[in-house]
């Protein structure tokens, strides 16, 4: 059953989750008419759009179904902000296939995913999809050549505690979320991600299996290889479940992938999910798709989404947090449960929950980056550094990032 927007009572955030699309039937486009004809707080509108990362769409929208309506003023601050995101997407394409050009011919196989692989994939345009960084997929046996590569291309890591390359590398106790690199003057961010560092998945993925499935996505006249649709859309589900699907614009992600790839073989998606254990994830993502942002879905795919009552409770949360204008953080113990709740199977979903409660990641390193022989004492510290830094209430610690 789809969710109608109109149910719930801020008019800001029933307005971004009409415009969180690129095709809007003539119903959604009235609407939009009308939340943009009302009281609005635009501040509080523009903010909640940079959050969610759906500023573009939403110029692109309001521009195109209320522009007569929208004040002019705000209008403009709407398209100023397009721009500039337009600018920063094309800049980050362009390293994307700098860096991709590097790592092959240092015999490396790059899978770059999300960012704008997913933007012409599932959008059509590099510049409608908000992001800042660049995510690439590759071996962690690839790890020592890539950290040279990137760091003779003028990158530096985050944390230079967690990989050494050369003859004579040590590694550390900890694995990161992933290998954070940066190029500060020109502000850029990659983040390479390995079977190890995609901690979030409840199984460790086979990339050398889906290596074989990839498919060319064309940027500015260039090919870069990625995951083939029925293995991204399970990849996409697993991320936006692991931040709690918080950002709209990960929802949309999904509603736009599925309308872009209408051939898809459903099976295979389903079973890919499954091998990873992620059917949960991708049911949520499914179930978001189609309720929040009205994505058609094959009748046989609604109904076995539709058949996981826990993945349809958690999607109805999720939406209504997000038409809702102000929602509380969750803190620790709700995002225990939340976890829980992503794997099926009550001792699966315990396993998976405790595993990510308990394994270091790299802000554990950063903290206290502790001896091999100490490594146990993690699954205490972990835990209380995630309640210092959540709390046990539904506020979020000053000072969070």
């Amino acid at each position: 059953m789809t969710l109608s927007s109109s149910d719930l009572g801020c008019p800001e955030k029933r307005l971004l989750v009409c415009c969180a699309r690129t095709r809007n039937e003539p119903r959604i486009a009235q609407e939009i008419r009308e939340l943009a004809a009302g009281p609005l707080d635009w501040d509080f509108l523009l903010t909640s759009a940079a959050e969610n990362s759906i500023l573009p769409l939403l110029a692109r929208q309001l521009s195109a179904a209320a522009a007569d309506i929208v004040p002019p003023s705000q209008l403009e601050r709407l398209k100023i902000g397009a721009r500039a995101n337009a600018v920063r997407c094309l800049v980050l394409t362009a390293e994307l296939i700098k860096i991709t050009d590097l790592f092959r011919s240092q015999a490396i196989q790059a899978m770059p995913y999300k960012g704008p692989i997913l933007a012409v994939q599932a959008y059509g345009d590099v510049t409608l999809r908000e992001f800042d960084d660049l995510d690439i997929i590759l071996r962690e046996r690839d790890m020592g050549k890539a950290n040279d590569a990137i760091q003779g291309a003028g990158y530096r890591p985050r944390f230079p505690y967690v990989f050494a390359s050369g003859p004579s590398s040590s590694r550390s106790s900890v694995i990161p979320g992933e290998y954070n690199y940066r190029e500060e003057e020109r502000r850029l961010i990659v983040e390479l991600h390995t079977e190890w560092t995609l901690r979030h998945f409840p199984v460790r993925p086979d990339f050398d299996d889906m290596a074989r499935r990839l498919v060319p996505v064309a940027l500015s006249g260039h090919e870069i290889p990625t995951f083939g649709p029925e293995d991204m859309l399970p990849l996409l589900c697993v991320h936006g479940s692991k931040d709690f699907w918080e950002r709209i614009s990960w929802i949309a992600d999904i509603s736009e992938f599925v309308q872009s790839y209408p051939q898809l073989d459903w099976d295979q998606v389903f079973r890919r999910a499954d091998i990873l254990r992620a059917r949960r994830m991708l049911d949520i993502g499914l179930a978001l798709a189609a309720n929040l942002l009205a994505a058609p879905l094959p009748n046989e795919v609604s109904a076995r989404v539709q058949s996981d009552s826990v993945a349809a409770a958690v999607a109805s949360d999720v939406a209504q947090r997000h038409l809702a204008r102000e929602s509380p953080e969750r803190d620790a113990g709700a995002r225990f449960r939340f976890r829980r709740r992503m794997v099926q199977g009550m001792l699966s979903g315990w396993r998976y929950s405790m595993r990510l409660a308990t394994q270091p990641a790299d802000e554990d390193g950063a903290m206290m980056n502790l001896p091999r022989p100490l490594l146990p004492l993690y699954a205490v510290l972990r835990p209380l550094r995630l309640l210092r830094k959540y709390g046990s209430s539904g506020e979020r610690p000053a000072g969070h990032n």
